[in-house]
């Protein structure tokens, strides 16, 4: 849920009439800001009185700031006497109010003198610089599953080679194989032979006949 603040203005009154235009300007820049909730009022009305001022005093629940040409105590007074007890709390603009005690009302005011110089300037930078102070950041307890988380990737070693480097080698002939020798020449027939072997040869062609 966005934190929200109240913020009563109260209209200049008596001497200080003359701040008329800056608390106009003032409205102007805080009415319809995000986060702010904004009560006009000429006064805080008595205990005793009734009416619209009442009822949007009565409609206040929590922390107030207060924008005012008055000074704290005619503010947080007024509000207690109508069983809205508040105590001044310091914020950058008004770092003089005591800090809050622990028995003290837990509704705290910040109130914001306009009657400072160029006041009317920072109002609304002022407000906004508080309201970004009240937020709490959100934290997630439980429910929703939790991110995994990533790995360490490790390096993998690479695989050690077994290899041998190849060196460059120059090609080689081949050893030439020794031939065979020549095969020896028939040994030549003697005369007897060939006599033979013609007779041989003429006795198989009467054969053949």
């Amino acid at each position: 849920m966005a934190v929200r603040l109240n913020v009563i203005v109260l209209r200049p009154t008596g001497e200080h009439r003359h701040f008329d235009p800056a608390c106009d300007d003032a409205v102007g820049q805080l009415l319809g800001r995000p986060g702010l909730d904004l009560v006009l009022l000429d006064r805080i009305p008595g205990p005793d009185e009734s009416g619209t001022e009442r009822l949007a005093v009565e409609s206040i629940a929590g922390d107030v700031a207060c924008v005012g040409w008055t000074d704290a105590e005619q503010v947080s007074e007024p509000l207690g006497l109508l069983g809205k007890r508040v105590a001044r709390v310091p914020h950058r603009r008004d770092e003089d109010a005591a800090p809050i005690q622990n028995d003290e009302p837990i509704a705290k005011l910040y109130h914001f003198d306009m009657r400072r110089d160029g006041a009317s300037q920072t109002i609304l930078a002022d407000l906004q610089a508080l309201l970004a102070t009240r937020q709490t950041p959100m934290f997630q307890i439980g429910g929703g599953p939790a991110a995994p988380k990533r790995a360490n990737a490790k390096a993998v070693p690479k695989a050690a080679s077994n290899a041998v480097p190849v060196k460059d080698i120059t090609p080689t002939k081949p050893a030439a194989v020794p031939s065979a020798p020549p095969a020896s020449p028939a040994p030549s027939l003697t005369k007897d032979q060939s006599t033979d072997l013609d007779a041989l040869v003429d006795e198989l062609d009467e054969l053949d006949l």
